[in-house]
């Protein structure tokens, strides 16, 4: 029930966070197309939304794909790699989450959002930062190395 009520849904509730894939949505026109989540028959899949979009929509002029995401860069990335994360320090620490894009004021950026959530966020007890990933880890690492 509670996957069933995501705007965009799973094909089938995962069992585990690990098991959140993203395929390409080729029914719709190229430069309006998203990934969605789930997997299809005859399509590839991929570990995030991010990766599905630079891998499945290169030439995308339009940035839906990255535009559909919860926490949308400011400008469509190229490779995964130029995707960064930074602290939200305008949210309280308890509540504050990593976001992608655009880096208000010179904050620190990382490269990964679990690597902006161990390194900005260390003593946050209330576990947000984690929970606001798109694949939250079942528990808060303690380090990179953690994040599998």
């Amino acid at each position: 029930a509670c996957f069933a009520g995501m705007a965009n849904a799973p094909s089938a509730a995962p069992s585990a966070l690990s098991d959140i894939k993203y395929y390409p949505d080729y029914d719709t026109d190229y430069e309006d197309a998203t990934c969605l989540p789930g997997t299809m028959d005859g399509r590839p899949s991929f570990s995030s939304m991010a990766a599905c979009c630079i891998g499945s929509y290169p030439d995308q002029t339009s940035g839906a794909c990255f535009a559909g995401m919860a926490n949308a860069p400011s400008a469509a990335p190229s490779a995964l790699s130029d995707v960064k994360w930074y602290p939200d320090y305008d949210t309280p620490y308890d509540e504050a989450t990593c976001l992608s894009g655009g880096n208000p004021n010179g904050r620190p950026t990382y490269a990964t959002q679990g690597e902006c959530c161990i390194k900005a966020y260390p003593d946050q007890t209330t576990g947000a930062c984690f929970a606001g990933m798109a694949t939250a880890p079942s528990a808060a690492p303690s380090s990179v190395d953690d994040i599998k």
